[in-house]
């Protein structure tokens, strides 16, 4: 039997402190392969490197793209020149910083997510038939390679969890095809609702709650992958270690006056919420006690917590350590892959990882 995944993500703009005993991969995000490393890049690869030497098992993984620079590859997607390029251009990259892997985490093809610049071409309707083209050639030189250098070179991608994403003229065929090619796909199963939406909603609701009018949820999710015929051991389940929060708010899915302005986009990472007083722990250790004027409740039905100050009317979002144990739980029932998180330094005392690496023993 496979052992599991536990892949975190390592934002390379933070200041990040990683027990590599509780992953098995890590994802460095981001690496643009067409500019030269800056020197927050340089240091985090030997920080990342001098891991590896300490831990053999561990495997690296450079992510790509991501929310705000996926722009270039629908281009690079349609071109077939621009797709050698990349590919040689990864492989180079893997073997000159022992890396073990690539991720492309493509937001999104046909829909690109944070708007493209002026002359651009950023989407394109053959965008997922060209993904599924990029990813053969990929798995082809990434096996030569690996071949050659006695390894096996990972291709990974995030995958959007609702229908927008997987069907492409209604079909989910180009999925199919595109995870032949893919050593699994790490599902972002979160930000199903956020500070883009003007009502609180949950970020990561396990299953429906019918006042929602959003369909989409963990459970929803999956179940949607495996429908579609893409196997379980290929899915690894996203855990978010952050929140969203929101002011002038009545209940969950009602109207708010507006996302909350301070922190910056109104996160609120899990060790900021412990560290400040938002969350506090209960006998058993588990952060169940609200602060700073806050009530800690639970949702039985998207089985997720909330913050809420009845004062300021101030709705957080978020997930601790109950509601990831439920996730967890049920990867293990579906026999997905594993699980990922984004991301590691904001859980940055452990505690949440800490519950992913004991539902998930190695």
């Amino acid at each position: 039997m496979t052992p599991p995944q536990i892949v975190g993500y390592y934002a390379g703009w933070k200041d990040t402190t990683v027990d590599a005993r509780k992953l098995t991969v890590i994802n460095y995000a981001f690496v643009d392969l067409g500019w030269s490393l800056g020197g927050q890049d340089r240091d985090n690869l030997r920080k990342l490197a001098a891991l590896k030497a300490r831990n053999p098992d561990l495997r690296l993984v450079a992510s790509i793209g991501g929310w705000s620079s996926s722009q270039g590859f629908s281009d690079m997607a349609a071109d077939p020149a621009a797709r050698e390029r990349f590919i040689a251009g990864a492989i180079a990259f893997m073997r000159q910083h022992d890396f073990d892997g690539i991720d492309i985490d493509w937001e999104y093809p046909t829909a690109i997510g944070a708007g493209c610049d002026r002359g651009r071409t950023c989407e394109r309707p053959e965008d997922k038939r060209n993904f599924v083209t990029l990813a053969r050639e990929m798995r082809h030189a990434f096996d030569a390679a690996g071949a050659r250098d006695r390894r096996a070179y990972l291709i990974t991608i995030a995958a959007g969890v609702d229908a927008r994403w997987m069907y492409d003229n209604g079909s989910a065929a180009w999925m199919r095809e595109l995870a032949e090619s893919l050593d699994w796909i790490n599902l972002m199963t979160y930000d199903y609702h956020g500070t883009w939406e003007n009502a609180a909603g949950f970020l990561a609701p396990f299953a429906r709650d019918p006042a929602d009018p959003w369909e989409w949820n963990v459970v929803a999710s999956v179940e949607m992958y495996l429908r579609e015929g893409i196997p379980a051991r290929k899915l690894t389940l996203g855990l978010p270690f952050y929140g969203k929060g929101w002011i002038g708010c009545t209940a969950p899915y009602q109207p708010c006056t507006s996302p909350i302005p301070d922190p910056p986009e109104s996160a609120y990472p899990f060790g900021m919420l412990t560290d400040d007083g938002y969350l506090m722990p209960d006998k058993d250790g588990n952060h169940t006690v609200g602060g700073r004027g806050f009530e800690r409740h639970w949702n039985p039905l998207v089985r997720a917590p909330y913050l809420y100050n009845p004062d300021t009317k101030t709705f957080i979002t978020y997930d601790d350590e109950t509601s990831i144990r439920e996730k967890l739980r049920y990867a293990k029932s579906k026999g997905l892959r594993g699980a990922m998180y984004w991301e590691i330094a904001a859980d940055r005392h452990g505690v949440l990882a800490d519950v992913v690496s004991r539902e998930l023993p190695r």
